[in-house]
């Protein structure tokens, strides 16, 4: 029997291909060569628990990371990363009451260019421009609890529709499902936009390759207060593995990636310019382990496409 063993990215050897960032600033330990379901940090500075009024929202989320390959003490191990992405968000808030609150669904396509360079011989370097798994939520809910108050709950599935090949060291999707449920709180005023989101992932085995990445949780954070028709404050993300990967197969010699960990500080700014609101965020990660991580600068806009 195939004895499976948990390593270090620093000692990877040649079986050890570089993570990637989606449409977030960093990617985990899971399997090699693929990006996070969901990136920390998309839902920073949103009122992601309040729903807007009844209609469609079109939102496009652009990213840039720059990002080095960390081993499990946190330490470079020669392989950087440059991705510039775009995520197309499409929300339907038709007004329906459902379990007592407010019914939302959304899909989400982002599209990503992937430049890796690596001195670790190991890792080879590549360029990749392509499609990301697709983000899909059918159902969610929002509840006004107080004023200025909501709390939701939304189920998402991602789906495998992003490029996937086991012979390329960068993929912009991966092989697999993933079910993500959220469960989020805003306090949402003219003053401020106070916001936090918990997410939890579990993943379907790779069918090609019999390899199945760990449980995760992500938490994003946003505070930003009102100062002359902006609002402003501190952001972050927190992201950890909780569960070890599985490989039940002799992909990538049998081994399995260590657990991740991961956390993001950073500014995050909103604003409106006539009917588009516009979010933007700088953020870098402190700390991070078995993970690409460094510096991400997001821009997105809000555009609402009419009434239901």
């Amino acid at each position: 029997m195939l004895k499976r063993k948990t390593y270090d990215v620093s000692r990877a050897g040649g079986i050890f291909a570089a993570l990637i960032a989606l449409v977030g600033s960093a990617a985990e330990a899971r399997e090699p060569g693929v990006p996070p379901s969901v990136p920390p940090g998309s839902t920073i500075g949103i009122p992601i628990a309040a729903n807007p009024p009844p209609g469609f929202y079109l939102s496009s989320l652009n990213n840039y990371n720059n990002l080095e390959l960390k081993d499990n003490n946190g330490d470079d191990v020669g392989v950087g990363l440059d991705v510039a992405s775009t995520a197309l968000h499409l929300m339907w808030v038709p007004g329906i009451n459902l379990l007592g609150g407010d019914f939302r669904a959304h899909i989400v396509q982002p599209f990503l260019h992937v430049d890796q360079s690596s001195s670790f011989g190991p890792i080879s370097s590549g360029t990749e421009f392509d499609l990301g798994n697709t983000q899909i939520s059918p159902v969610g809910v929002s509840w006004a609890i107080a004023p200025g108050q909501s709390v939701a709950a939304d189920l998402v599935f991602v789906a495998p529709t992003g490029k996937w090949t086991a012979a390329d060291p960068v993929n912009t999707g991966a092989n697999f499902w993933t079910f993500a449920p959220s469960l989020s709180y805003t306090y949402f005023t003219d003053d401020w936009n106070a916001s936090v989101q918990l997410q939890y992932f579990t993943n379907t085995e790779n069918k090609s390759n019999n390899y199945k990445s760990g449980d995760e949780i992500l938490a994003n954070f946003t505070a930003l207060k009102d100062i002359g028709g902006f609002k402003i404050g501190p952001v972050g993300y927190y992201r950890k593995q909780v569960s070890s990967d599985t490989n039940s197969g002799t992909a990538f010699g049998g081994t399995i990636s260590g657990k991740a960990e991961q956390l993001g500080l950073g500014l995050g700014l909103s604003t409106r310019v006539g009917p588009v609101g516009v979010v933007g965020r700088l953020t870098h990660d402190v700390k991070a382990k078995n993970a690409a991580a460094g510096t991400s600068f997001a821009v997105s806009f809000i555009i609402p496409m009419g009434k239901k």
